[in-house]
């Protein structure tokens, strides 16, 4: 059987894809470590509004108040700054993505072209075997049918 010539493409486009995968599974590690980052903050944030409400119960200081206040604000700022990395780790994973799935689609491309080519060299094997075995069955008639024939005409001595 002829080898397929474009078995070359076909590893290419597979060490693309298995390298966007790896690149794919990059970024969502990424985008989950922001999200738990996230958490974390809103966790910290939770923390500090309880120790401010107990605190405020049992009396304080404005300048301990406004303390508190400002560190709650910028807790809330750091929420949203964290919010806004983790949509654009969902964006760079939905590119990824896409980038993924496209040299998957060349992988499959290139492996439809090669079934094709391994189909088209068995169906030109098999003609070429029928032919030989037409050859072989016209050639052992042949020898069978002058055979009967030199059976049946006498030798002259």
């Amino acid at each position: 059987m002829a080898t397929f010539r474009l078995q070359i493409l076909i590893d290419y486009a597979q060490e693309r894809s298995k390298t966007a995968a790896q690149e794919l599974q990059r970024v969502r590690l990424r985008w989950a470590q922001e999200e738990q980052k996230k958490h974390q903050l809103e966790g910290y944030l939770e923390d500090y509004r309880r120790k401010y409400n107990g605190s405020a119960r049992n009396g304080m200081t404005v300048s301990v108040m406004m303390d508190f206040r400002r560190f709650i604000t910028k807790l809330e700022l750091a929420i949203r700054t964290q919010s806004e990395e983790i949509v654009r780790c969902r964006q760079q994973w939905e590119l990824a993505q896409r980038f993924w799935q496209e040299r998957e689609r060349e992988v499959k491309a290139y492996l439809a072209l090669r079934k094709r080519h391994v189909q088209a060299e068995q169906v030109k094997e098999n003609r070429q075997e029928q032919k030989m075995l037409d050859e072989f069955s016209q050639n052992s008639h042949r020898r069978h049918h002058t055979e009967q024939i030199s059976e049946k005409i006498p030798v002259q001595k």
